[in-house]
């Protein structure tokens, strides 16, 4: 995990991040760190309130 990841996930309520595999697309749990579907560690966060 990237220091800035690290500090905006302190920062910002992980009820209010989507996490997603860049690779193929599936939402993981907050606390996933890796693909459940395709193993991939290629991980996007996305702040709920842009997706809205």
């Amino acid at each position: 995990m990237s220091y800035t990841t690290a500090v905006r996930r302190w920062l910002v309520n992980d009820d209010e991040v989507v996490r997603e595999c860049r690779d193929c697309g599936t939402m993981l749990e907050p606390t996933d760190w890796k693909c459940l579907s395709c193993g991939s560690v290629e991980i996007a966060e996305y702040e709920r309130s842009v997706l809205q």
